[in-house]
């Protein structure tokens, strides 16, 4: 029966995270234990501690890479192999690591074989790849963008992209999109001082800006014909509805929206006809479920325009996020980030909530764990 030595973990409780130390344990013989090396924090974990969003986890974290202690046989990962953690379960999209189930902010994790396997939830990382375990942890949340832009691609002639939102997701999203595509991004803030701190603090492409909300309408009202025929919604939940509206107003006929960002419980537009806007994510599921997009007529303007959406993503955009990283057409470098311990966690995350989160000089947190000997769960080391 394989054991876990005493390590540590950060607890989820009453919106606050508390560093505990976790007793040894025998687990049954059909859990995968590993070894965590990295994990990002993100905005998701931020609005369930915020209260915005509902969570069931007593350990939270979803983005993470770490290495295989032990594995029973017939798992599809092995002992010592690096693996990264693919959070939302093909099968049953409802169970996410994180949200619903504990997640990887603590040492040494472990989930049960079959349900790794029937859930998809674990990626081997190739081999070949040498990339740092803090660089690999953005190979989720960066698989997801390119599964966003796939669903927009899948409208031909795609030329423009409007991009609501200013943190990670949003600037992965901007810089591979003129990566791939050659074609122009806007990232949008709603916030004038950060826009400016993000210009000054990024390398971006040339066919990359980053505007106000504010002035994008300046532009559209001065020339109809500076409309964007694709765009993604990637704010936070409370801003999602005020974002959507800014978003329909920038598009142009037929264009089609990627929601990316989720709304509140049973939150409906009455420009949309009270369409239920949180369900449209639930239409296309870890690269396996897939439904065409729901075309709408906006009560506001007249234009038709297409909604798209996903949860989850799939092992095959996790290894295409892994090459992207690995020929550095994407790095942590890319992003304002702060590398920290999981001891650290706490009170980084209670500054990322803060009224004054424009005092903090990075966008991305990346937890690093100690290259500590864990032994391989057998006893053995």
């Amino acid at each position: 029966m394989p054991r876990v030595p005493e390590h540590f973990f950060v607890e989820h409780k009453s919106h606050e995270l508390v560093v505990k130390e976790h007793p040894p344990a025998i687990l049954d013989s059909s859990m995968i234990i590993i070894r965590m090396q990295a994990s990002g924090v993100c905005g998701t974990d931020l609005a369930m501690l915020s209260g915005a969003r509902s969570c069931r986890a007593q350990v939270l974290g979803h983005e993470g890479v770490g290495v295989v202690l032990s594995a029973p046989k017939n798992s599809n990962v092995r002992e010592g192999e690096r693996v990264i953690i693919n959070p939302v379960d093909r099968n049953r999209p409802e169970l996410v690591l994180g949200h619903s189930r504990d997640g990887v902010f603590r040492e040494l994790f472990w989930l049960d074989s079959n349900e790794a396997v029937q859930g998809e939830h674990l990626v081997a990382c190739p081999k070949e790849c040498s990339i740092g375990s803090a660089d690999l942890a953005l190979a989720e949340p960066l698989a997801s963008v390119l599964y966003s832009l796939e669903l927009l691609r899948r409208k031909r002639n795609a030329t423009s992209l409007l991009i609501r939102g200013s943190g990670t997701v949003a600037i992965l999203a901007a810089k591979v999109w003129s990566t791939l595509n050659s074609c122009e991004a806007v990232l949008v803030s709603k916030s004038p001082t950060h826009a400016e701190w993000l210009r000054q603090i990024i390398c971006w492409p040339a066919n990359v800006k980053v505007q106000t909300m504010e002035a994008i309408r300046s532009v559209i009202r001065s020339d109809r014909n500076e409309v964007f025929d694709s765009a993604i919604l990637c704010c936070s939940r409370q801003d999602a509805p005020q974002g959507l509206n800014f978003l329909m107003d920038s598009i142009q006929e037929g264009a089609t929206v990627d929601l990316m960002a989720g709304f509140p419980p049973e939150y409906t537009d009455d420009r949309l006809g009270g369409l239920e806007l949180d369900q449209i994510r639930w239409n296309n599921i870890c690269g396996v479920q897939s439904a065409p997009p729901t075309r709408v007529v906006d009560g506001s303007t007249g234009k038709a325009v297409n909604l798209v959406g996903h949860r989850g993503t799939s092992e095959g955009h996790i290894l295409q996020a892994v090459e992207l990283l690995s020929r550095g057409a994407i790095s942590l470098a890319d992003l304002p980030h702060r590398k920290l311990t999981l001891q650290q966690l706490p009170e980084a995350v209670s500054d990322m909530l803060s009224p004054n989160r424009q005092n903090t000089k990075w966008i991305k947190a990346i937890v690093t764990f100690p290259e500590q000997t864990f032994g391989d769960a057998h006893g053995r080391g």
